[in-house]
């Protein structure tokens, strides 16, 4: 007999139990998978409890618009776009981010006295189709976990605050810039209006209409003396026709009518002729009462004819003889109204000269006024181009800077952080999945690999 048989020790029996558990193979790692499971399940059942706390923020979905209308400067539109109406920017996705900055998150955790490694990363979750953001982060107290989420809501808020006060003063500097280029232009604008003032007659375009009033008021009167002027002559005309006397024959008339010498005569010259008449129809021509008479009449009339010459010249005493206006007082009075409506038609013509001088001397200085106002009008318009580029650009700067939120918009705490009152970690039901799962998994592994020949085979017999 090559090998005798030999009796066991101790440790021989424990190296043949060895030996013969080596040969099953699958059992021992089965057995060490289990012990593997379990110290991994025991060690997440043993870890410190953690809390979550969750908030939902959420942002605005409508914009607004102002607008407003200034005298003497136009209308400022103000519009704040809603912050989803561009495709290619969502705010929401710009605010997860923030969130998850390092810059928020060191503030939050020096708001809580912690590191950033103590305070952990957020979990951000954005919901499709709302613009509502949800906030989770986990400590190991209750407290903690909920002063985590109100501490990173605050840091935001001062981040967004930061930022908007760091645009509006970014954009006041850019503003002064234009609004000190539009003024010095209406500065220019300005000057150059006051030189031409100073150097012209023209200082304003209402100089040129008040011109324009007034020449269209003296051709309307001109118009208006000319038709009066008209009408009086053809007054006179009839008027003289009438009574067979010029306005200049009327006129010396009551002249020498209003001549005290003349009337003296005139007088003298009724009464003799009246005691002639009554002495000739008593006696004869040859009485002397009646030539004495007759000698007074003679004298009377050659004083006339003489006081007649004196004043208006030859030939005048009969004509005026002819014109006594003592005897009608009615014609009397239409003599003076001859003489009234051709002193008025003479005062209508001169006027109407003065008028014609007026209208010529206007027109002149018109047509200076028309070359000075066209280049005022110009400068005029240059400068009210640059006061309304300016008011405008302003206003309409001022307005957008008011609205601070158009960069950044609004953000709302919708749900305050909540006070966990569950840990969410570690779980039993997670625990016993997992150590079920892991069972059934390695279990149904090793069965497979244990059976495979005969799987095998079993398959080959099938094809």
């Amino acid at each position: 007999m090559k090998y005798p048989i030999v009796p066991l020790t101790k440790v021989g029996l424990l190296r043949a139990q060895i030996y013969a558990t080596l040969k099953r193979p699958y059992l021992v790692v089965a057995v060490v998978s289990y012990l593997l499971i379990a110290l991994l399940i025991s060690l997440y059942l043993n870890k410190a409890p953690s809390f979550t706390s969750d908030m939902e923020m959420v942002l605005p979905g409508t914009g607004s618009s102002n607008s407003v209308t200034l005298d003497d400067i136009g209308q400022v539109v103000s519009q704040t776009n809603t912050p989803f109406a561009g495709g290619g920017f969502n705010p929401r996705v710009n605010y997860k981010e923030m969130l998850s900055s390092r810059g928020v998150r060191a503030r939050a955790a020096k708001t809580l006295h912690l590191s950033l490694e103590e305070l952990g990363q957020p979990k951000i979750k954005l919901t499709e189709q709302t613009s509502i953001i949800s906030l989770s982060i986990n400590a190991f107290s209750r407290d903690l976990a909920q002063e985590k989420a109100l501490a990173l809501y605050e840091s935001l808020q001062t981040e967004l605050s930061n930022l908007r006060a760091d645009e509006v003063l970014r954009r006041d500097n850019s503003i002064k810039q234009v609004l000190d280029q539009y003024r010095e232009r209406m500065n220019s604008t300005r000057k150059a209006i006051t030189d031409f003032q100073q150097l012209s007659i023209v200082v304003s375009t209402e100089q040129m209409n008040q011109l324009i009033n007034t020449l269209y008021g003296v051709k309307e009167r001109q118009l208006y003396v000319k038709a009066e002027s008209k009408q009086l002559q053809q007054y006179i005309n009839q008027l003289s026709n009438d009574l067979g006397v010029s306005p200049k024959l009327a006129g010396q008339a009551f002249t020498l009518q209003s001549d005290v010498e003349f009337r003296a005569y005139s007088t003298e010259l009724k009464e003799s002729i009246t005691q002639l008449s009554e002495y000739s129809s008593r006696w004869g021509i040859n009485h002397p009462k009646v030539k004495a008479q007759q000698k007074r009449l003679n004298f009377t009339r050659t004083a006339i004819n003489q006081r007649s010459n004196q004043m208006f010249g030859g030939n005048s005493s009969e004509i005026f003889n002819s014109l006594n206006l003592d005897l009608n007082p009615k014609r009397s009075e239409l003599f003076a109204d001859l003489i009234d409506a051709y002193a008025n038609q003479k005062g209508n013509d001169s006027m109407f000269y003065d008028l014609g001088r007026s209208i010529n001397h206007l027109s002149d200085q018109l047509i200076i006024y028309s070359r000075e106002v066209v280049e005022l009008e110009r400068l005029q318009r240059e400068f009210n181009m640059a006061v309304a580029i300016f008011t405008s650009t302003a206003a309409r700067l001022e307005a957008s800077k008011a609205d601070i939120f158009a960069s950044y918009p609004v953000l709302q705490m919708l749900t305050p952080p909540s006070y966990p009152i569950k840990q969410s970690s570690p779980k039993n039901i997670i625990a016993l999945i997992a150590a079920i799962s892991g069972f059934l998994f390695i279990t149904f592994g090793l069965f497979i690999l244990w059976q495979r020949n005969n799987l095998i085979q079993i398959l080959l017999k099938k094809s």
